[in-house]
């Protein structure tokens, strides 16, 4: 079972233990865990959400001024994006990143399932499953993603930001 409980105010304390929870649970176990469900939140980080959804959708349609919007520039932001490659750190490292990506989509649509949503006090999280259907510029043939996502977001001066987001594709478990 997952514990639910509010997390310690404490920044730190929180990003360790969410970054400890989230390692050691594929998602397949926290989407059939029947102890979690959405829990109630800050109205303002559900905004914040729905907003971060529509930037998405401008970003895999090539545009990554919205996305770019809702992100965090403070040092201590980080990238680690669905397309592979190291970790990204910092908001211009990130910013770069962004533009890359915005690169690599046109005419994206998505489909989001959120499986957990956190808030308490300054932070909150996400873990969603988005799956991204899309053409590369240049190509006629469309082509799909699923990922796995969590996302951190921190209260800067009354408005959520992005502050961490991780994607990846091992959707299907493997053997060691």
């Amino acid at each position: 079972m997952i514990n639910t409980r509010p997390f310690s105010e404490s920044a730190a304390k929180f990003r360790l233990v969410l970054c400890a929870m989230l390692m050691c649970l594929p998602v397949a176990a926290i989407a059939q865990a029947s102890s979690v469900k959405t829990m109630p939140n800050d109205q303002s980080f559900l905004s914040a959400l729905d907003a971060a959804d529509a930037a998405q959708r401008e970003l895999q349609s090539g545009n990554a001024a919205a996305y770019k919007a809702i992100w965090s520039q403070a040092d201590d932001t980080t990238l680690i994006g669905g397309f592979g490659g190291g970790v990204e750190k910092g908001w211009a490292k990130v910013s770069q990143r962004i533009d890359w990506v915005a690169s690599q989509f046109s005419n994206g649509t998505n489909t989001i399932e959120r499986l957990v949503t956190r808030a308490s006090g300054d932070l909150g999280y996400v873990v969603q499953v988005e799956r991204i259907r899309f053409q590369v510029p240049g190509q006629a043939k469309e082509s799909t993603r699923d990922y796995r996502v969590t996302m951190v977001f921190r209260r800067e001066a009354e408005s959520w930001r992005l502050v961490h987001r991780h994607a990846d594709s091992q959707m299907m478990k493997q053997a060691p």
